[in-house]
């Protein structure tokens, strides 16, 4: 997409390191390291990524916008806009000055606190579906390679932080957390990242000379599970604004760059029928839904699952077990990396890769079972034995921890799975794992 939108080669023109590898840890332990395995798989896929620092990316963006004929005005802030009939008035400051514009359809494209969402009614707040994060640039990095690593602790559960490389020795690394387990847990996400930054210091080869460039600043993101409706009368919101970031990652650039295209043709057909009112502006919510359901779906549930802090010894354990096979086992990674990053995410070969592996764990068990343990690996019999305790225990702390917190937890599980079966048992493919967007703008 960004090169479709003609920003490519002013972002290589300062070299950006490409990330063509990932490293995982799990408790501090580097569990898993190679190429990811999803770049390159189809024309429409680059081979690598980049890390761009956000000021070059959107003076790129900017300077594209402008070039295609789009007016800017620096320093000026919306704070409201009025609807009547087929006109829109927006009312914005500059400077000290009040200044008003009038047009017909008003896009909010301005982050997670979108005053475009606010005015329009539809500002999310749910904190179930944010993340709060704090991130810094540092220099000192050591590493030849583009390999970003990501790390898995318990303190940063349900999170992860994350330590991305650039040219000329310098990262960009941070943390981030679901803001309702800071709220429950009475976390603070600047000591995290403190933390954070002492241990990427002591556990990652590259990093133990690492210093900041200047002090971290924190943010928000808002998820997909949080989305809808994002259509008004008068507009409708894209991006950060309409809460399409990944679930699990929250990562917002590429969702928001292809809401943004998914708002096209509606805006356009708007445009061409004289019509701004909310009934022809809803083929934007049956548009991103067909588009983002198949995938999206199943990384909320995913991201669910982990919203339960009680459950975290269980979840690590199972992290680390998968970064060791997805070591050995190039089908295994593929499908199961894909939840976390790329465009790539096949949902039946995920299950079928998940329910392999539980099979053949359970199959051991049985056999050991029936054989009176005879011949069994006793470690692996602890290991099973560990998690059938840990799953029982974790759910009866978190109950008896939170009473209400907890059946509610259990039915948003449920209500998601429901969700996600319903986005299975369609016999479309996943649009986003078919480029279908890509494909158009060829």
């Amino acid at each position: 997409m960004i090169q479709q939108m003609g920003c490519l080669k002013a972002l290589e023109r300062s070299s950006p390191l490409p990330i063509s590898h990932s490293a995982t840890y799990v408790d501090s332990q580097r569990s898993y390291s190679g190429r990811i395995p999803f770049y390159g798989l189809h024309r429409n896929m680059p081979p690598h990524g980049y890390i761009i620092p956000r000021d070059i990316l959107d003076f790129a963006l900017l300077d594209a916008a402008i070039s295609s004929g789009v007016t800017f005005q620096d320093s000026t802030y919306m704070h409201s806009f009025c609807v009547e009939r087929r006109s829109l008035e927006i009312r914005a400051r500059s400077g000290k000055r009040e200044v008003l514009f009038h047009g017909h359809l008003v896009v909010g494209a301005d982050g997670v606190n979108s005053a475009v969402a606010r005015c329009a009614g539809l500002l999310q707040k749910d904190p179930r579906y944010m993340a709060v994060s704090q991130r810094a640039y540092a220099e000192g990095f050591t590493g030849k390679t583009g390999e970003a690593a990501f790390f898995f602790e318990k303190d940063l559960f349900p999170g992860y932080g994350w330590m991305f490389p650039m040219r000329g020795g310098r990262v960009n690394c941070g943390v981030g957390i679901l803001a309702e387990t800071c709220r429950r847990e009475a976390i603070q996400v600047p000591m995290l990242f403190s933390r954070f930054l002492e241990r990427l210091r002591r556990v990652h080869p590259h990093c133990s000379g690492l210093r900041l460039c200047r002090p971290a600043i924190g943010g928000i993101v808002k998820t997909y599970g949080a989305e809808g409706p994002n259509y008004f009368h008068g507009g409708l919101l894209i991006g950060d604004a309409g809460s399409f970031a990944d679930p699990i990652t929250g990562e917002g650039i590429t969702p928001a760059m292809e809401s943004a295209l998914l708002a096209i043709p509606v805006l356009t057909r708007a445009l061409e029928r004289g019509r701004t009112d909310s009934e022809i502006l809803s083929a934007y919510e049956r548009s991103y839904r067909n588009y983002f359901d198949p995938s999206m779906l199943f990384l909320d549930y995913c991201a669910t699952i982990l919203r339960n802090k009680h459950f975290s010894r269980l979840w690590l354990d199972a992290a680390a077990r998968a970064c060791s096979r997805a070591q050995s086992d190039v089908e295994f990674a593929k499908a199961i990396g894909a939840c976390f990053g790329g465009l790539e995410l096949d949902l039946s070969r995920v299950l079928s890769q998940v329910g392999l592996s539980v099979a053949r764990d359970l199959v051991g068990f049985l056999v050991q079972v029936s054989s009176g343990w005879q011949n069994s690996d006793a470690r692996t019999n602890r290991r099973i034995w560990a998690n059938v305790v840990q799953s029982v225990s974790s759910c009866w702390h978190s109950l008896l921890a939170d009473p209400a917190w907890h059946l509610g937890w259990v039915f948003d599980v449920q209500q998601k799975w429901f969700r996600v079966l319903r986005a299975f048992s369609s016999d479309a493919s996943d649009p986003r794992a078919s480029s279908a967007l890509l494909k158009a703008l060829d």
